[in-house]
């Protein structure tokens, strides 16, 4: 091969020019291009800017326009609901005046305040515990009043009446302890005239095993101790077996232990986290005064100080305990009949209230044992306080998911499938009544109490389905054991979960309860991965009430997925099987101030729409209804905590 001629130092500068040359104008061709690209998005970008600008400008019109006629929907509405209720209100109110009760009328404040200042100025110093309890009776008959009001405030979303009602309500409870503290102070300053045995022990109690209230007591008449006692109420169905720790930290006193059960827990609301149930069960360590003395023919008797009437004595005794009582201090144990109507755990747990903190603890407690056939509660405690079964607030939290469907006329059935159980409501304009599960534990909510034929709705012996207003319901059944009123809060203790915004459940609760007669509404998985303004929900026509699985595969393309917003609601393209949320608006649709405006605009309405429509309207023939169900859904917090 010909050796290649060496290139000049001139034809190497050339080509070296060449290629600069080229490299220069491939960059200014590349700018070039670049320029465009980016002249050519900066023209888009302001396009679509433009057409957002004139998207937001039409729908804010839009809205706007159609927020009026939705104000004056609502208008009507409550208007409607106002005069409904009204009706309602004055039939209840003629049965209270006929009834010729002598309670206080608990919606006026200075009623209330008169009533509980009466009753500590009529009680007397020598009332006994019957008494004491009768009156006690008494004051929770007015209790249930505010709790009717509280029930109501619920229903309404009234915060601050809310807090009042629940403030008179502890108020009250409090009074009563205070009568049972003032009969037992009377008791223990005339305890020799009680018939003691052998031993110099007295042995009273007060109520039956399933009343309200009941108090038991046992006294030691001797100060020089006793060995390890068991105590049986047999009557009232409660039983404490006391340590001999507790005389040797109580050296040089007479001691009685009073029992007190109440179904009602005196510091509800206070715990943010635990709840009770079954009621509460104090149990009280106190100081026997000296006895009286007979001197010269008088009656010598010691009167305690105003205000140490009764004397608790702590147990465990931190002030005054030795290292040998230290080491031989031992747990009391306590059992108790647990109401027929609370819905114990397999593995309930027992807490005391502990003041310091406003919160209940489990520290000291163990060997706890629940005896399902005879319903006894035993534990055993390191210290003597006020106890109660606890569980938190969020057992049943959050729901798996849930559905309306409508089977009658103006009558819904909610299916809510809860973290413990699957719960099935039937909402009417009478109020909400409970339909399954059929545990023993709440045939009282379910079912009237007493015989009677109640035709195709009869329940066990006959007994007529039960009715009560939502909030009244759903309180029942928190005190059953089974909290379906969530708060804020209680998503705190919940991975992952978030409270909707206040205006978009409202909104979203308001217009689905329109269209709750004729629609399916169900649950979504997305809800809960959307911002805290965005809800959305599924909904599917059925005016002929048929039965559909909303969490069958085949049947996700038959519901219609809704996105409500504070100030708008809209159709989009969500389907169930599909993640992540497709939040884009269903074709030929646009965003409007109510889902009723939704269907109203349709892009292809069928043809019955003008009767759909006039369907969906709310009049005074079934606002009660449409009110009933959006109550439900906002005491539930159905778009919360699913």
């Amino acid at each position: 091969m010909p050796k290649q001629k060496k290139k000049s130092k001139k034809q190497l500068e050339d080509e070296l020019a060449k290629i600069a040359e080229e490299q220069l104008e491939s960059e200014a061709q590349e700018k070039a291009e670049a320029d465009e690209k980016e002249a050519a998005r900066q023209e888009q970008e302001a396009k679509d800017l433009e057409e957002r600008n004139a998207y937001r400008e039409e729908e804010k019109g839009r809205l706007a326009e159609e927020q009026e006629i939705v104000t004056r929907m609502k208008g009507e509405r409550k208007r409607s609901l106002d005069y409904e209720q009204s009706k309602l209100q004055d039939k209840i109110d003629w049965l209270k005046f006929i009834s010729c009760t002598s309670r206080p009328n608990v919606a006026y404040e200075s009623e209330i305040t008169t009533y509980v200042t009466m009753v500590r100025e009529e009680r007397s110093d020598r009332e006994d515990m019957e008494t004491a309890i009768g009156k006690c009776k008494a004051a929770e008959e007015v209790v249930g009043d505010l709790l009717e009001l509280y029930c109501k405030a619920c229903e309404e979303g009234d915060l601050a009446r809310q807090e009042w009602c629940l403030q008179y309500i502890r108020q009250i409870r409090e009074l009563e302890i205070e009568l049972i503290d003032g009969a037992t102070a009377y008791l223990l300053l005339y305890i020799e005239k009680q018939e003691a045995n052998t031993h110099s022990q007295v042995y009273l109690q007060w109520g039956n095993a399933n009343d309200e209230m009941k108090v038991g007591f046992w006294g030691h008449l001797q100060s020089k101790g006793f060995r390890a006692k068991q105590i049986e109420h047999s009557k009232i169905q409660i039983g404490l077996d006391l340590p001999k720790s507790i005389a040797l930290q109580s050296i040089g006193h007479c001691i009685g232990v009073r029992t007190c059960y109440t179904e009602f827990d005196s510091f509800q609301g206070k715990d943010p986290v635990q709840m009770s149930i079954g009621g509460m069960i104090r149990v009280d360590l106190l100081s026997i005064p000296p006895f009286s003395k007979k001197m010269k023919g008088w009656t010598v008797r010691q009167v305690p100080t105003p205000g140490q009437e009764l004397l608790r004595l702590p147990y465990p005794n931190t002030e005054h305990t030795t290292a040998s009582t230290a080491i031989a201090l031992q747990p009391c144990k306590i059992d108790y009949k647990v109401p027929a109507r609370i819905i114990v755990g397999k593995d309930p747990v027992v807490s005391w209230w502990d003041a310091t903190t406003d919160t209940w603890s489990t520290d000291g407690i163990s060997e706890i044992t629940w005896e399902e056939e005879s319903r006894k509660m035993s534990f055993s405690t390191a210290r003597l306080a006020s106890f109660a079964i606890t569980q938190v607030r969020h057992i049943d939290l959050p729901y798996k998911h849930w559905n309306l469907r409508p089977c009658e006329e103006q009558v819904v059935e909610l299916t809510i499938e809860a973290a413990r159980y699957q719960l099935q409501f039937m909402i009417s304009e009478e109020g909400l009544r409970l339909k399954g599960p059929q545990l023993p534990e709440l045939m009282d909510v379910m079912f009237e109490k007493g015989h009677g034929e109640a035709g195709n709705l009869s329940g066990p012996s006959g007994r007529r389905p039960r009715v009560r207003s939502p909030a009244t319901l759903l309180n029942e059944l928190r005190e059953c054991g089974l909290n379906l009123m969530p708060k804020d809060s209680d998503a705190e203790q919940l991975d992952g979960y978030t409270p909707k915004h206040h205006d978009t459940q409202a909104r979203a609760y308001s217009d689905l309860s329109e269209i709750a007669a004729f629609y399916d509404i169900a649950s979504s998985i997305h809800n809960k991965d959307l911002p805290h303004t965005k809800a959305l929900v599924r909904i599917k026509e059925n005016a002929l009430q048929e039965v559909f699985d909303p969490l069958e595969p085949g049947c996700d393309s038959d519901y219609q997925a809704v996105i409500f917003m504070p100030n708008k609601c809209f159709f989009v393209q969500s389907l169930e099987g599909i993640r992540p949320c497709k939040e884009t608006l269903m074709d030929g649709h646009a965003t409007h101030a109510s889902l009723y405006h939704c269907i109203e605009k349709q892009p292809t309405p069928g043809p019955n729409h003008a009767e759909q429509l006039q369907r969906l309207e709310v009049t005074s023939s079934n606002v009660r209804f449409v009110e009933a169900v959006r109550q439900t859904m906002q005491l539930m917090r159905l778009l919360s905590f699913v």
